[in-house]
């Protein structure tokens, strides 16, 4: 399913290997017996219990005369393969007079049988990936590497099993039982019938708690599309099923795989635990697909692994959406000219027209959004940006009644981009206020009695550690010992997740790009009234793109990118469907498997570390380090097409650290998270590797 040349190989390898034989047999040895390796995926689960090979089917009340193939299908072109080579071998009996035994062969497990089991030169490869690895083979290798046992969609899809031990056996028996010329005999070689993915993981994880492994079970999305409501009930006829000789408890067999296993584990690549390959090109065509924007828990990876296939099409894993957010698909074809704003190409006044029309639709999604009565909302740049502007408007003003320097209250954890135009700018002092007085009401008020600042300067979520900063008591607080100083509050890090803190900031502003994952270069500006008659505006050519005299000077006037609002528009609405609730708590919930795992990766290897952040509601990972570089890391993984925000040398309570920022979208995967920590963790490895070789 991966490709044409890939179908092209498999049709090729196995129909025209099988019809050589055939052919071979007939020409030089037709009394020969074929003993033939199909396959238990050929038939069809219809609902009825699937014969050997051959039955008398049963239509509109009337049974057949002679019996007939047990139906046969798949959706998999291998799969399709195996079913032409049993019409083949059918054909062949029937018409050239030969004799073979038709194995439908179920999922085999096990690495030894009795006479190899004192010889490792002898035991049979483990495949666990995506294309070649079988189910318990999966398991086991994930529950002794100590990952989660990954169930591909609802884990309703049933499985038949048998042991190597088992198989081998059995073929004993079929090579003495030799059928008469002319026959096709069909022989469902199973033991194990009536496994769910689920039973089998819930079966396997019993096992290996006996065993002394801790396992836990997750659900990712289903690459094969085999998506089933319940568990399919049928019975499977064998005549092979039952025999003590031929039967090996399948408790006893996985005991002895894991045993192996624990001795070959350095052996174990976490990588090919993730599949790759998608099996429906328009994924949003498969039947059973969930219905975007229902309820759905958060802990659901199949409905959220749809949910990026249709939104978030990016091979590339964003983990820095704190800098810039992966945009959304909608998003994207305006900016590539594929939306209605292309008809504007050329056409000034409807340019103008189609961003006032957009202007007018953001109001009213942000007025739903966060209600803010006594503000004033307008479009404008990105935070960054808007604070240049703000800082020199406010020169202009405080010019008019004292002579600076002004003084700035602030916190440590401020963002260059938000803090920075005040520090820079000469007629500003910063002060930067650490957090042992901001978390005392005493001390923090001693500190305004004694700056007595002209602007207080909040960040709603710190960027470098992702702490959810208390900023409505601070400006309750500065509002009450400093009443005429202004409050700046930076959202950039948290629109998009927690409610804007409205009420006592005047002027409040975040960008578009980053937990709204909408275009780079926007942002929304919240002003109080007051205020804005304060200030008189952060824009003077008199023309803004609305018509509201209010908001003129707000607003960013003259020639401009134009798709910006269609494209912020698009980023609202789907923010709004998706709902501010279940982005947070998706994203949360993955942060905490992905630390947990990060933290591991760091612990095994015997590296010092300290998480920043340990709010359960927040989608934020700040892992820093004081003995380690994590730079040559941050760039191994960009070179893997992962993306993490690093932070070298940042003072935080007196100490210095390195600073590995990372941010869990809403829309990631549990699979591609830990693609993550499989290339982290390789890294660490070598380098691990490579000092103690030093």
């Amino acid at each position: 399913m991966k490709g044409i040349e890939e179908a092209l190989f498999t049709v090729n390898n196995n129909e025209a290997g099988n019809m050589r034989l055939l052919w071979a047999v007939r020409k030089h040895v037709p009394q020969a017996h074929i003993i033939k390796l199909g396959s238990f995926g050929e038939y069809a689960q219809g609902g009825i219990d699937i014969a050997e090979g051959y039955f008398f089917p049963r239509h509109k009340g009337v049974e057949a005369t002679k019996r007939m193939p047990y139906p046969r299908e798949a959706d998999d072109i291998y799969h399709i393969s195996k079913i032409n080579d049993s019409n083949y071998v059918a054909m062949s009996c029937r018409v050239w007079n030969l004799r073979i035994t038709d194995v439908m062969q179920s999922t085999i497990f096990g690495f030894i049988t009795e006479e190899m089991a004192d010889c490792e030169a002898l035991y049979t490869r483990c495949d666990y990936d995506h294309i070649f690895g079988t189910v318990v083979n999966r398991f086991l290798t994930q529950t002794v590497y100590g990952h989660p046992l990954t169930v591909y969609g609802k884990g309703n899809q049933r499985t038949g099993l048998m042991a190597l031990r088992d198989s081998v056996n059995s073929m004993v028996t079929f090579i003495e039982d030799i059928p008469e010329a002319g026959t096709h005999k069909v022989v469902n070689h199973v033991t194990e019938t009536n496994f769910s993915i689920n039973e089998l993981a819930a079966s396997i994880k019993n096992i290996a708690a006996g065993e002394g492994y801790d396992v836990t079970i997750i659900r990712t999305h289903d690459p094969r599309q085999e998506q089933v409501e319940t568990k399919p009930e049928y019975g499977i006829d064998t005549d092979y099923s039952g025999h003590d000789t031929l039967h090996s408890p399948f408790a006893d067999v996985t005991k002895e795989m894991l045993r192996i296993m624990e001795r070959f584990k350095g052996n174990i690549a976490e990588g090919l635990f993730v599949p790759s390959i998608k099996w429906a090109d328009d994924i949003s065509k498969v039947k059973k697909q969930p219905t975007l924007f229902e309820t759905v828990r958060i802990d659901d990876d199949n409905y959220w692994e749809f949910f990026r296939e249709q939104h978030f099409q990016s091979e590339r894993i964003n983990l820095n959406p704190g800098t810039l957010g992966t945009t959304s698909t909608p998003v994207k074809k305006i900016r590539y000219n594929q939306h209605s704003s292309k008809n504007m190409e050329g056409y000034p006044l409807g340019s103008y027209e189609h961003g006032r029309n957009s202007h007018g639709a953001i109001n009213k999604l942000c007025a739903e959004l966060w209600p803010s009565e006594g503000y004033q909302l307008t479009v404008t740049h990105s935070t960054s940006q808007t604070m240049n502007l703000i800082a020199l408007a406010m020169l202009r003003k405080l010019h008019k009644v004292s002579k600076g320097p002004y003084r700035i209250f602030t916190t440590t954890h401020e963002h260059e981009g938000g803090i920075g135009c005040f520090h820079h700018l000469p007629e500003y002092e910063v002060y930067y206020i650490e957090d042992d007085i901001l978390a005392d009401p005493a001390l923090m008020t001693a500190k305004l009695k004694e700056i007595k600042p002209h602007l207080a300067f909040f960040s709603h979520v710190y960027y470098d550690t992702g702490h959810l900063a208390p900023v409505e008591k601070w400006m309750k607080l500065v509002h009450q010992v400093v009443p005429e100083a202004k409050i700046i509050l930076d959202v950039a890090q948290s629109l998009g997740l927690y409610e804007v803190p409205f009420g006592y900031a005047d002027v409040i502003a975040g960008s578009t790009h980053k937990w709204l994952f909408g275009p780079h270069g926007g942002g929304l500006m919240w002003m109080k009234a007051d205020f804005y008659d304060w200030i008189e505006g952060v824009f003077w050519s008199g023309h803004g793109l609305g018509y509201k005299p209010e908001t003129i000077a707000l607003s960013i006037p003259g020639g401009q990118d134009f798709q910006m609002y269609p494209a912020i528009e698009e980023a609202l609405q789907l923010f709004k469907q998706t709902g501010q609730d279940t982005i947070l708590a998706r994203s949360s919930y993955l942060r905490t498997f992905f630390q947990k795992r990060l933290g591991e990766v760091f612990s095994n290897s015997g590296i010092e570390h300290v998480f920043l952040n340990d709010e359960k509601s927040s989608p934020l990972v700040a892992i820093a380090f004081t003995d380690f570089d994590p730079y040559p890391l941050y760039k191994y993984l960009n070179d893997s097409q992962v993306h993490t925000k690093c932070i070298k040398n940042h003072p935080i309570g007196g100490i210095n650290y390195h600073i590995l920022r990372i941010g869990i979208p809403y829309f990631e995967t549990f699979e591609r998270l830990n693609y993550v920590i499989f290339e982290i963790n390789r890294y660490i490895s070598e380098k691990v590797l490579q000092e103690a070789t030093i």
